[in-house]
């Protein structure tokens, strides 16, 4: 095998690593502070302000009647199916993967006797398209026709620490970068910043670290 081709293999497989440990990822636990959002009674519902945007494609809101909806993807509300992208259950969020989570519609009215008795209830909230869990506790809801307004406290999100072993898997492929640095391309074999097109990696996250030791 030549020098080239033992480089790659040496580089491609700790990226590799890299990439899929970040890839597989754990659902995600918003236990960070808690935060209230309300909507007025008579607020369009339209209007950011108006819309809890937990994240880019889950916006809660509520017209003048009915329930909530998300007006990233919804224009008003719908039975058994609004909040888009939301499934709700009644419990601790310590226990978010022990509860039973349904949509808003049945949450409300078939786990609580309806949404003015949700206010008070300990309830975790699971946003669907990126796997977190979140705690929230409603603090007011108007009753239909009284103009839609209402008000909740939730939890937020926490920067994550980053893992034991995506953090030995990153000293690795730096390491393994700067053994080439001190040899092929000492020898003037190739140049730094085309080194994992040459090799043929299917990526090069590490591109612009690798360009702070060139020499």
């Amino acid at each position: 095998m030549n020098r080239k081709a033992h480089f790659k293999r040496i580089i491609c497989i700790p990226v590799f690593l890299v990439v899929a440990s970040a890839s597989q990822a754990a659902p995600v636990i918003w236990n960070g502070p808690l935060i209230s959002f309300s909507k007025p009674s008579g607020a369009n519902p339209s209007l950011a302000a108006s819309q809890d945007r937990m994240t880019p494609d889950i916006w809660l809101t509520r017209g003048s009647s009915e329930g909530l909806f998300n007006a990233f993807d919804e224009s008003s509300f719908t039975h058994f199916s609004s909040p888009a992208g939301t499934e709700w259950a009644n419990g601790s969020l310590a226990n978010y993967a022990s509860l039973s989570y349904t949509d808003w519609n049945d949450w409300a009215k078939a786990i609580n006797a309806g949404p003015p008795s949700t206010v008070g209830v300990n309830a975790v909230l699971h946003l669907i398209p990126d796997d977190i869990y979140l705690s929230i506790k409603f603090t007011s809801w108007s009753s239909s026709g009284s103009g839609g307004g209402f008000s909740y406290l939730r939890s937020t999100s926490v920067v994550p620490e980053p893992s034991t072993g995506l953090l030995t898997l990153t000293g690795l492929a730096l390491a393994l970068i700067l053994a080439l640095r001190r040899t092929a391309f000492a020898q003037g074999s190739f140049e730094l910043p085309e080194v994992f097109g040459q090799l043929g990696c299917p990526s090069h996250p590490f591109s612009r670290l690798l360009r702070m030791f060139q020499a």
